[in-house]
């Protein structure tokens, strides 16, 4: 244990010199057959294909033109049909792109995967926008560039290339109830090199609930109970060139929360709850190299870990601790990448990730000692991308994944093809079909839980199809976009409980369509629709949770005189099934909820405010968890 913390330390504290990847392997690229383009409150979302992301790719842009008054990432995702974001159990966000679960989706910053923890979750509540560019949303199948562990979809965080004209960013967020956020971050680009240092602080002392809950036995209405914390982040980036061709990276970050309270249900005896030296960190060396004017390798070394201690009690005092659990996790990963042009028509990118996932844990009651356990995961990838004609373009990778772990009896080896063809019409309508096969491993609790564990699980897969349209239109002024996205997934080997145990047992077969119109009647207004449809088969008793039938988000932007932004957003979510602590399902009714934001900026001075959930309804994310009220918010940046 000691070996491995003084390796933690060290990589840590290199990385106070650190940087984000600049190429890293989802990072925007060029796309040779044109994009659509479309306003979502809040955010602006492009979606393009790029011969990476096989199938749609929707990106969040988190740029200052649009307003969005956000301090962390479940908030900054929220409001996208096919996409939900939850606050579950112990106050963790729990993730589902369409339908797929939170331990099915990869996210990576930059290229670089985040370490899901021994639950398999990334809680997206305590990962801070911490100068983000961009979010993309990979929802159909996966380049095998990704790795394994994408049968849920890829959301790849984009950070922001430091400025030549700015050195200081301030902002200032306050909300409802004492909810606010400092940032600072220092930043500056030279001609060969580039750095940034980012600190924020951010203090909640709990949402206010909607004025129509009606209080129970275990939640005295108001302010949500059990609902406090005080969160630190810390950033560092710095990249340079050599030689006039090659560049050279290093990052690394912290970020902390000495104690959070959990909340419980609503429904259930209240738990007193609470999490104690929350921790992430993560460092990662990278490097980018012109090997001749065809080829270049793109290589990084990378570590992103995490503890905690989980504690309960029997008091609202908190002084009588009766389950005390501690928890290290972390991954430590290798990932080479060629990218070569043999042909002004064939691209080829091929290369190898290797991930060790490891954790241990102790607690007072199955783990007495410090117990751990660690898992390894080797891909090798080949992605070939060729022009056939100039209004067709044709993508296929192939991967294959090896792991292992120390109580696993052989190895699991297992094939992940896909294939994506484009065709562009003459009116710049764009066609698309993608097929594949993504896979997701086991976390870490399912292969090695004491009570529940089973170390010779199967990976999880689904064969994932896609077909989509994206048609542009002008008429007379009017112009305006239409696109359309169908699917069909084929999943086998769901993990779920058996007999007590962790096992493979659930199949699922789910289909649905996206839908968004984009209408622009006059340079200053535009007007989204967006539609979601979901359904499935399944055997069993197995169930899509958390996730509704019809999703349907309307959103209007104007600019107002003097370059005032304003951004109105209503959304619908059909009934979700949801499960209580009991596991027993239970209906959540449909709501609708309404957001109006405005923004004005003022040289390098701007100002953001909004009215979230105008009507103050009531509705619960997932059973016995409401979601906030009414809420005012506001923000201000400088930039020098």
């Amino acid at each position: 244990m000691l070996k491995r913390k003084a390796i933690y330390l060290l990589l840590l504290g290199a990385g106070i010199f650190c940087l984000a990847p600049l190429n890293a392997e989802m990072k925007a690229q060029q796309d040779t057959t044109g994009f659509k383009r479309y306003t979502l409150e809040p955010i602006r979302v492009i979606a393009r294909r790029p011969q990476e992301a096989l199938s749609t790719l929707s990106t969040v842009n988190l740029t200052t033109d649009v307003p969005k008054v956000a301090s962390n990432l479940k908030a900054a995702l929220e409001d996208n049909p096919g996409l939900t974001v939850t606050v579950g159990t112990k106050d963790e966000s729990n993730l589902r792109l369409r339908g797929f679960r939170k331990n099915e989706v990869r996210i990576l910053v930059d290229g670089r995967p985040l370490n899901a923890g021994y639950f398999g979750n990334v809680d997206l509540q305590n990962l801070p926008l911490a100068e983000i560019s961009e979010i993309q949303i990979l929802k159909g199948p996966a380049s095998s560039l990704y790795g394994s562990n994408t049968m849920g979809g890829v959301i790849n965080i984009i950070t922001k290339e430091p400025s030549r004209s700015q050195w200081l960013k301030i902002g200032l967020l306050a909300k409802r109830n004492n909810t606010n956020q400092a940032e600072v971050s220092l930043a500056h680009s030279f001609s060969e090199s580039n750095f940034r240092i980012y600190a924020a602080r951010e203090h909640t002392d709990g949402f206010v609930l909607p004025a129509d809950f009606k209080p129970t036995a275990w939640e005295n209405g108001a302010v949500r109970n059990h609902n406090q914390k005080t969160q630190y982040n810390f950033q560092g980036e710095y990249n340079f060139t050599v030689g006039g061709l090659h560049t050279l990276g290093l990052t690394a970050g912290v970020t902390t929360i000495d104690r959070k309270e959990i909340p419980s249900s609503i429904y259930e005896p209240s738990q007193y709850r609470l999490y104690k030296d929350w921790l992430r960190y993560q460092s990662t060396v990278m490097g980018e190299f012109i090997l001749s004017e065809e080829a270049q390798l793109n290589s990084f070394l990378y570590f992103d870990g995490g503890q905690d201690t989980y504690q309960e009690y029997n008091d609202p005092e908190y002084q009588h601790l009766y389950i005390n659990s501690e928890m290290r996790y972390s991954t430590f990963g290798f990932n080479p990448r060629l990218d070569w042009t043999p042909l002004d028509k064939l691209k080829l990118q091929t290369g190898y990730r290797w991930e060790n996932q490891f954790s241990t844990r102790k607690d007072n009651g199955n783990y007495q000692d410090w117990t751990s356990h660690d898992f390894n995961l080797h891909n090798l990838f080949l992605q070939a991308g060729y022009q056939a004609k100039e209004n067709l373009d044709l993508t296929a990778s192939l991967g294959e994944s090896i792991a292992t772990g120390d109580l696993k009896d052989k190895p699991t080896g297992y094939a992940e093809p896909a294939l994506g063809v484009y065709y562009t019409l003459a009116d710049y309508t764009l066609l698309s079909l993608a097929s594949g096969v993504n896979t997701a491993y086991p976390t870490l609790r399912q292969l090695y839980s004491a009570e529940k564990g089973n170390p010779n699980l199967k990976p999880q897969s689904a064969l994932k199809t896609e077909a989509s349209v994206n048609h542009p239109f002008t008429w007379k002024d009017l112009g305006g976009s239409i696109s359309l996205s169908t699917y069909y997934n084929i999943v086998r080997n769901l993990i779920d409980l058996k007999d007590g145990k962790y096992d493979n047992i659930y199949q699922v077969n789910s289909y649905g369509l996206e839908s968004e119109f984009l209408l622009q009647p006059f340079a200053r207004l535009d007007f989204d629709f967006g539609y979601a449809f979901l359904s499935y088969s399944h055997s069993g008793d197995y169930r899509l949770t958390e996730t509704p039938r019809n999703s349907l988000d309307l959103k209007a932007n104007f600019t107002l005189p003097l370059q005032i932004k304003l951004t109105y957003n209503s959304l619908y979510r059909d009934c979700r099934l949801s499960q209580d602590e009991n596991y027993n399902y239970k209906v959540l009714p449909s709501y609708w909820t309404h957001t109006l934001m405005v923004y004005k900026s003022f040289g390098r001075f701007s100002v953001k405010a909004g009215l979230e959930n105008i009507f103050d309804t009531y509705y619960e994310e997932e059973y016995g968890y409401p979601a906030p009220g009414r809420n005012f918010s506001v923000k201000l940046e400088a930039a020098i």
